[in-house]
């Protein structure tokens, strides 16, 4: 799937949730219709004969919808101890992005799309959401790993059912053999109404890779005010 094509004519692609078709329309424009998840859309691009089409993997964003952050929610609250710290293995789902050369055309969701608000209405923040549920109907293929760390400086036992991620300080790698994974991500627990996360300028794993992204080239933060 994350492959190079240089489209002459047509070249269908198959994907775990539906399938995505190049087709020429003339020597300059290009139709690029996605057929997934039960809906189609299709546009064209303005893409030689001579241009090469890239699909690489992105990490899981809006589609319809404009957001800037994931929430994840895990399929068991974590548990830790006062002042104390554990690091976990999180599975998310990437998106497809299709790329010209170097420049991200269009993206295309390879899983369920769902939406949750973290905080209030009048002040929290959309984000695409990811549980147990959605994780569970992707292909292992589409799946990318996250080495999180959460640490406590708490005198309590702390919780934490969900995390709240910036969508542009994750970075996305895809190995030689196919594996993907991000970024470190670091949640810290400052205060009991105040969950702090960062994601890190390092990789989850220590691997050679084929396909690096980032869209920020920064770490960034997020507060979480409303509860974990």
């Amino acid at each position: 799937m994350y492959y190079d094509y240089r489209v002459v004519n047509e070249e269908v692609v198959d994907l775990p949730n539906g399938r995505l078709v190049f087709k020429r329309v003339s020597k300059d424009l290009l139709r690029i219709t996605k057929d997934v998840n039960g809906y189609r859309a299709s546009k064209v691009l303005n893409v030689g004969e001579d241009s090469t089409l890239s699909l690489r993997p992105l990490p899981p964003s809006g589609t319809s919808i404009n957001v800037d952050y994931i929430l994840i929610k895990f399929s068991e609250p974590i548990t830790l101890i006062p002042k104390s710290s554990m690091t976990l293995e999180v599975k998310i789902p990437v998106d497809l992005g299709v790329y010209v050369g170097n420049s991200l055309v269009d993206s295309v969701p390879l899983s369920k799309v769902k939406y949750a608000l973290y905080g209030p209405p009048d002040l929290g923040v959309l984000c695409r959401y990811v549980d147990h549920g959605v994780i569970n109907t992707v292909s292992p293929k589409v799946l990318g790993s996250i080495n999180m760390i959460v640490n406590s400086v708490l005198d309590t036992v702390l919780s934490v059912s969900r995390v709240v991620i910036p969508i542009n300080g994750l970075i996305t790698y895809l190995t030689y053999d196919g594996e993907i994974f991000f970024n470190v991500v670091e949640v810290r627990a400052t205060d009991k109404n105040r969950i702090e996360v960062y994601t890190k300028d390092k990789p989850s794993v220590s691997r050679e890779v084929k396909f690096k992204y980032r869209s920020s080239g920064k770490e960034l933060t997020y507060v979480m005010m409303y509860g974990a």
